[in-house]
């Protein structure tokens, strides 16, 4: 079993590279664009920031998966299957980053099902956190935002419980005894041994998304240098704004076109250029920062397994 899940993940390792050239291809760069030393400044910030953030983001995913399991996984062999997997999202379809993170199952020889369920945490808790801080810098704006898009959002809502409600029931009506199991083992996430692995996990997405509101505000304050406090305040919430819609979009992989559009709609057409150039700037550097991420630790493994020989 172990040798076909490494052999998918090699072929979606291929797959997620091809269609990242391809995405760098389909921007159209051109040089010019990115010699302005503010813009250059603002994608080299978010490049180095975003590497770090890419790397730390295993965390709570890690303590979800060890509170949900039980095992003390550690970090450097979770790292390099979530760095892995995080190229995985470039390929069409918005999940294969997920089901990547799956590899960690196979290689702690731990349930799948809680690998899982770690990245449904994960995935809950990132989109919450990001819409509270976003909400706390739009103020009064959320609500032109929410008459745009909230429509859009409130259908995947709906959705969203719509399926998970039929796939929990299909699961007790099929594998009732096992569900309980689960069910049970996973209550004692909660207890005293192991509360605190779950909620620094919980936690962690706060702190995330401080760190990168700060990093986008200083980003665009650099963009855009005649934007005032407020309007730096409301950019930086309607970019991550953005990313929410993004993600629940069929089709829109990272947001394509999305947080051009939010941002311009909450300033109008006072910064349409520079709000362009921005975004460009911070798609390259987090696509950068994807690829960093990804090398420093295939060079951190062979370094790990080449002390294990030597040892």
């Amino acid at each position: 079993m172990k040798k076909y899940i490494k052999i998918a993940g090699n072929i979606l390792m291929i797959a997620s590279f091809a269609f990242v050239v391809k995405k760098l291809l389909d921007m159209d760069i051109s040089l010019s664009q990115l010699s302005s030393g503010r813009v250059a400044a603002a994608a080299g910030i978010c490049f180095a920031v975003q590497t770090l953030i890419i790397i730390c983001s295993c965390f709570p995913w890690l303590m979800f998966t060890r509170s949900l399991s039980g095992v003390r996984i550690p970090f450097s062999a979770a790292v390099p299957v979530y760095t892995r997997s995080n190229l995985y999202k470039y390929i069409p379809g918005n999940v294969f980053q997920y089901v990547g993170r799956n590899q960690l199952a196979a290689d702690m020889s731990i349930s799948h099902v809680d690998v899982a369920c770690a990245t449904l945490l994960d995935i809950f808790f990132c989109v919450f956190w990001t819409g509270a801080v976003s909400a706390v810098l739009l103020g009064g704006r959320i609500a032109d935002l929410l008459g745009k898009y909230g429509g859009r959002l409130l259908i995947v809502i709906i959705a969203g419980i719509a399926l998970l409600g039929l796939l929990a029931a299909v699961l007790l009506i099929k594998f009732g005894d096992r569900v309980r199991g689960y069910l049970s083992r996973y209550s004692k996430a909660f207890e005293k041994g192991r509360r605190g692995q779950f909620m620094s996990g919980v936690g962690y997405y706060f702190l995330h998304n401080c760190v990168s509101a700060g990093m986008y505000l200083a980003c665009i304050a650099l963009v855009v240098p005649e934007a005032s406090a407020d309007e730096l305040a409301v950019l930086t919430g309607a970019f991550m704004f953005a990313w929410i819609i993004g993600f629940v979009t069929p089709g829109a992989p990272g947001g394509i076109g999305i947080r051009e559009g939010v941002m311009i709609f909450v300033s109008g057409e006072k910064y349409q250029e520079r709000i362009i150039l921005f975004v460009l700037a911070i798609r390259i550097a987090s696509i950068l920062a994807d690829i960093a991420a990804f090398a420093i630790f295939c060079v951190f493994g062979k370094k790990k397994n080449a002390e294990r020989r030597n040892c």
